[in-house]
Formats: C-alpha cells, sequence, structure tokens
C-alpha cells in the first residue's frame, strides 16, 4: 500500500519570486558599490602626516683648513643679497633667500633681509610693489591646487617647487600666511598641490622631494592625483635611477637631495625599507669616487665631474668659470650635510674651498650679479663648511662693521669729518 504525501511541494508564487530577485540585486549592487568606492579611494588623493614646523637639516662640519674666517667674511660680503630694487630676478630672491635664511640682517641699505625676501615671494602685495601691477600674481591656483609660477620669465621661479623647497629648508612653517588677492592661504596650500600634482616621473622633483620630506611626521606614503601611491624609498630610487649628470646643475641637486633624505630619516625615519639607506650611502660613495678622480688640480670640478675623460658640455653656459662654480659650490654643499663615510679625502675639499675663495675675491660685481644664483650655492657651502648657517656666520664674522670698514676711505675714520 503507498503511502502518499499530504504536503505536497508548490511552487514559488510570482510576488514572492520577485522579492528574492530584489533583495539579490540589492545585495550585489551593494557589492559592486563598495569594490568601487574602495577602488575610487585608493586612487583619490591622499597626503603624508605633516608637521607644522618642517625639519631642518644643519651644519655637522667645521673644516677651518677649508676657508678661514678672513676667506670666509670676505666671500659673504661679495654675495651678500643687493637686491632692493625694482624688478629684482625671482629666482636671484629665491635663492638668496635659501643662501641666508629668513634671520638675515644687514645694515647695507642696498641689502633686502631675509624676512624682505620671504615676504615678496609669499606676499602679493609687496610682490606688486617690485614687480608692478601688470605682472601676473607669482601664487596662482592651479589644477591640483595653488603653486608658484615657474620658468615664465624674470618674475617667476626657475625650476619646479624651488620656491616651495626653499621655505621649508630655511624653517617656514606650514600655517605662515600667504598673501593673495583671491583667496586666504597658507604655505600648507602649496606643500598640497604640489603633492597633489607630483608624478614619479615629472623632470624636475628634486624639490618638491626636499619640501615633503621636511614637513612629513613618518615614513607615511601619498597617493597623487594621478592614482600613484608615493614613499620616500620610491622617491630616492627614482632619483639614483638616472645618468650622474642628469638634472638640474649637472646632477647635483639629485645628490643633494639624497643627502637630505639621509639626515631627515635619521630625525625623523622617512624609509620604510631599511635597504634604502645603504643604497643611497653607495650611490653618494661612487659620486665622491668620481669626483675625487676628475678633480682638476688647481681644486675645481667643471660639468664633467662624472667622468674627467669627457669634454665638458654645457650649450647653455659656455663660460667655463660659470660652469666651474656651479659644479665645485654644489659638490661642497652635498658633501657639508653628507655622513663621514661619502666624504672624499681632506686634502680634495679644501682643494675646493681655497679655489672658490680665491675665484670669488677675484670676480667683478658684475660677475657676481650674473652667476649669482651659483655663487649662492658656494657661500652656503662654506659657510656649512665652517659649522654654521651663512647669517650666522654673518654675524660671527662681523660681516657689518667689516663692510663699514672697508667702505671708508683710507686715511679716515668714522669719526673723521669728510674729506675736502
Amino acid at each position: 500500500m503507498s503511502v502518499t504525501n499530504s504536503s505536497p511541494r508548490r511552487g514559488m508564487s510570482p510576488s514572492l519570486f520577485i522579492l528574492a530577485q530584489v533583495v539579490l540585486l540589492a545585495t550585489l549592487s551593494t557589492g559592486i558599490a563598495w569594490a568601487l568606492s574602495s577602488d575610487h579611494q585608493a586612487s583619490v588623493p591622499s597626503l603624508p602626516r605633516l608637521r607644522n614646523a618642517p625639519e631642518l637639516v644643519g651644519p655637522q662640519y667645521d673644516m677651518r683648513e677649508l676657508i678661514t674666517d678672513d676667506q670666509l667674511r670676505m666671500v659673504l660680503v661679495r654675495l651678500r643679497p643687493r637686491l632692493r630694487h625694482q624688478q629684482p630676478k625671482i629666482n636671484h630672491v629665491d635663492h638668496a633667500l635659501r643662501f641666508w635664511g629668513a634671520d638675515a640682517k644687514f645694515a647695507d641699505p642696498e641689502c633686502l633681509s631675509g624676512e624682505e625676501m620671504r615676504r615678496m615671494l609669499t606676499n602679493m602685495d609687496v610682490f606688486h610693489e617690485y614687480w608692478g601691477d601688470a605682472t601676473r600674481d607669482l601664487i596662482t591656483p592651479g589644477e591640483s591646487g595653488w603653486g608658484v609660477r615657474t620658468q615664465q620669465g624674470a618674475a617667476t621661479a626657475s625650476h619646479v617647487d624651488h620656491t616651495l623647497g626653499t621655505l621649508a629648508e630655511i624653517g617656514t612653517p606650514l600655517d605662515f600666511p600667504i598673501k593673495s588677492h583671491d583667496a586666504t592661504l597658507t604655505v600648507r596650500d602649496l606643500l598640497v598641490g604640489a603633492l597633489r600634482d607630483f608624478r614619479l616621473n615629472q623632470q624636475e622633483y628634486e624639490w618638491t622631494t626636499i619640501a615633503a620630506a621636511s614637513y612629513a611626521a613618518d615614513d607615511g606614503a601619498w597617493v597623487s592625483r594621478e592614482g600613484e601611491r608615493i614613499t620616500f624609498d620610491q622617491l630616492a630610487q627614482r632619483i639614483m635611477r638616472q645618468q650622474w649628470v642628469q638634472g638640474v646643475c649637472y646632477g647635483n641637486h639629485r645628490l643633494f637631495t639624497l643627502a637630505a633624505l639621509l639626515r631627515l630619516d635619521e630625525q625623523v625615519g622617512l624609509f620604510q625599507d631599511a635597504a634604502t639607506r645603504d643604497e643611497i650611502i653607495a650611490h653618494l660613495t661612487e659620486a665622491t669616487r668620481r669626483l675625487v678622480a676628475s678633480q682638476n688640480e688647481a681644486g675645481y670640478w667643471d660639468q664633467n665631474w662624472y667622468d674627467g675623460t669627457q669634454t665638458p658640455v654645457d650649450e647653455g653656459l659656455s663660460d667655463p668659470l660659470s660652469r666651474r662654480l656651479l659644479a665645485t659650490g654644489h659638490a661642497l654643499e652635498w658633501w657639508a650635510i653628507s655622513p663621514a663615510e661619502v666624504q672624499p679625502p681632506r686634502e680634495t675639499k679644501i682643494r675646493a674651498g681655497q679655489w672658490l675663495a680665491t675665484e670669488v675675491e677675484k670676480m667683478s660685481d658684475d660677475s657676481i650679479r650674473d652667476n649669482y644664483t651659483f655663487l649662492s650655492h658656494v657661500g652656503r657651502a662654506l659657510a656649512l663648511w665652517r659649522g654654521a648657517l651663512p647669517a650666522d656666520q654673518w654675524s660671527r664674522l662681523e660681516c657689518d662693521q667689516a663692510l663699514q670698514i672697508n667702505a671708508t676711505p683710507a686715511g679716515e675714520n668714522e669719526d673723521s669729518p669728510p674729506s675736502q
């Protein structure tokens, strides 16, 4: 006898089926939306953790044999920033501010103080006092945020983020105000714009790296507007993979940036991979080996510092003295902040320092003006090698008094009546 099921199977009702489909579609939509949102968040520009006051890289050596007090006093007096005139080249102001710092003060009325130079670069009212109302603002909005106009003539900066890097190197805090006619800004706005716009393959990246590293609070990465995740390890690798002479100033700014990253990593902890430090030290050691091998017996280097068997070539800088000031001053500057293990023999540095001091003393005022950007690195390097920043050396060596004495005609002093 067969047994029948008293609860026969029933098909799903149409309304229940539709409800199930709605729930399924909603679940799938939520999952897809979450995935897209996560992917979007990964590509949205993000910033590293930042400190308001930048970490500074200061002097660490004092070599009296490299340059004497009298020589350094002469160099600093000759390279004082005589920029109090209409339409001073902004790249001169920018370099002079980095050279002297915001605290520098000079008795010479032709000189701008450090704070006056910083105000010219960050206060558009002051900028227009020097450059006139017809000139566009130096600081303007862009696609990724605010930035400094660059390579658009004498009223603009000479390199990408050079002004931002300068502000960082001289200790300008992120909340330092920038006066624009269009918005209320701070230095943070410039840094945010630079980081969002940064690309690992951009042509000039040394000063963006310096600024980011100076204000970084730790080894955190950031994401550019193109979705690139960027770490300081990656930046170091990017710098080291180029040919020796590639980049601004015969590649020397890349070497300075690497040396600065080493110092800032010691002070803050920038690198996520401990091997990065070893790779940088090896790279700088090789650069030093090349410099030692190529140094001219007179003490200078030229565009061919990376290989002395090559003929120096610089289509934009045909004057040999300009090339040699550039190459020699920059080399001494990055060595001044580098660790002991990458240093050349003392004699190498002494010959370079003495050559620079001798050449600066012989230069005409016109030649100093024409080479001022290169010479700003010369003066800063020589001051660092005597254990202090240029503004501190100016005070220590009583350069204002020396300048006043030198300006007094022979046989007279300040209390003497004027000669008839």
